[in-house]
């Protein structure tokens, strides 16, 4: 294994930072939050540079945003109820004119976290199985059965949002 190097550390900020970005945006759901988060990655990932090698520093960079986001949400849900209740906001039914993309997001927030995790980092940031396997602290055969469960899930939402491609 050879460990990364300052040059391998800068290189790898140019040619990741935008992926990891975009992962971070989907795990929170707040771009100024995502940035905290590529910047909890790199740092992590500087401080780890002589335990990572530079062929693992994508994944493992991805790896801290995932559990830097589910501290997020951990710690958002032991709130959240009293959050809404001392705005004293009510949540709005969503609207039933859906564009695809909203259809799509409405399904996909529906899934389990781990499920859209995985479903995220396969069908957006094209990694592999054993890739996401590392990333999420999972086995392939595991990411595999999230993945299909997340796609029969999804189809399922589309079509009850009135997608339905056999029409």
């Amino acid at each position: 294994m050879r460990q990364m190097t300052r040059k391998d550390y800068n290189n790898g900020v140019k040619l990741w930072a935008d992926d990891v970005y975009r992962y971070a945006a989907h795990c929170c759901g707040d771009p100024e939050t995502a940035k905290d988060g590529v910047q909890e990655a790199f740092a992590a990932l500087w401080e780890h540079r002589d335990q990572v090698s530079t062929d693992k520093g994508k994944a493992f960079l991805m790896s801290v945003v995932h559990n830097w986001a589910m501290s997020l949400h951990r710690h958002a849900k032991v709130h959240q109820e009293n959050a809404y209740n001392l705005m004293g906001e009510t949540v709005a039914l969503p609207d039933t004119s859906f564009d695809l993309r909203e259809a799509l997001q409405t399904a996909a927030a529906q899934l389990p976290e781990i499920q859209r995790s995985a479903l995220m980092l396969k069908d957006v940031e094209g990694f592999s199985c054993h890739e996401i396997g590392e990333i999420l602290n999972l086995s392939e055969s595991q990411v595999s059965v999230y993945l299909f469960r997340a796609r029969v899930t999804m189809k399922k939402s589309l079509i009850a949002l009135g997608y339905d491609n056999n029409k």
